[in-house]
């Protein structure tokens, strides 16, 4: 059986400003790309109109980060309906290779079980701790457009200090912030304590909830119920960076009149260039190996 013939290097398909940049990056380099389905329109590469057609233009199919926001649907903005991400596992075909972020672990099965390679931008090392940068600083800029209050000397916890929360400490007392540091896990808290002004668990921060002008958590689980929301100063500013749902209490912060908000896709909004170009490095990287 013969081999397809593919007429691009890459083919980019949905997500947000960085998969357009992504386009342009690889276009630049001198590669043949066409796309489907992107945010916004770029006179980089060349825009296909159907999945079928996408899915049969190269050898290397890149999706977005996520690839779904809900497990079900492609992550895009242009089509008017709704794309089931199991169209793709139709059009996939032996021997192509799939790039994307927070690969459902059963599309990832099926589409090895076609003989389809699968990377997970999202489990890429240099990649994971590239995209705490962009998420720092999104956080960040959330934060000052949605408060009245300084950074500057204010009082600031982070929830969890893994790799975006540890970037993002540092951020904030670059920016002279009174950092709190909370983790349930010792080794995170020993760590946090070579940067944040004071540490603790999860049960600590319940107790000195109220005395924060903002809360940045990073914990996927629910860690901001109504109780210690309730001990929260009505002027705190809670930026909520995890994985969806979240761990803030939601409804409970608008029926307190909190100023709570989930932050998803921050490199994808803030830096988008940026983390364009850190993909494509990932991608190349990961084909030559």
């Amino acid at each position: 059986m013969k081999s397809p013939i593919y007429n691009y290097d890459y083919a980019v398909i949905g997500g947000d400003m960085r998969q357009v940049y992504l386009v342009n990056a690889f276009t630049q380099s001198g590669s043949r790309v066409c796309a489907y389905a992107l945010c916004a329109k770029t006179d980089q590469g060349r825009c296909v109109d159907a999945l079928s057609e996408i899915c049969s233009a190269s050898s290397c199919l890149i999706g977005p980060i996520p690839l779904s926001k809900n497990g079900d649907v492609l992550n895009q903005s242009t089509l008017k309906q709704a794309l089931p991400i199991d169209q793709f596992l139709d059009y996939l075909k032996p021997g192509q290779t799939f790039f994307a972020g927070c690969i459902p672990e059963d599309f990832r099965l099926k589409a090895m079980d076609k003989g389809v390679r699968v990377f997970d931008l999202m489990k890429d090392a240099q990649l994971s701790i590239f995209n705490t940068l962009a998420t720092a600083e999104g956080a960040i800029c959330e934060a000052i457009q949605r408060s009245a209050i300084n950074l500057h000397h204010s009082s600031c916890a982070v929830l969890g200090y893994g790799k975006c929360g540890g970037t993002l400490s540092s951020y904030l007392k670059g920016m002279f912030c009174h950092v709190y540091a909370v983790s349930n896990q010792g080794e995170e808290r020993a760590r946090a304590a070579l940067v944040a002004d004071q540490t603790g668990n999860l049960e600590a921060f319940q107790e000195c909830a109220g005395s924060f002008d903002y809360v940045f958590n990073t914990i996927p689980a629910m860690v901001m119920d109504g109780k210690i929301l309730e001990k929260m100063k009505r002027s705190v500013t809670i930026i909520d960076i995890a994985s969806a749902p979240g761990g803030v209490d939601y409804e409970a912060a608008r029926q307190l009149g909190l100023n709570a908000v989930l932050c998803p896709g921050l490199p994808g909004k803030y830096a988008p260039y940026s983390s364009a170009r850190a993909v494509k490095e990932v991608i190349e990287r990961s084909l030559k190996e």
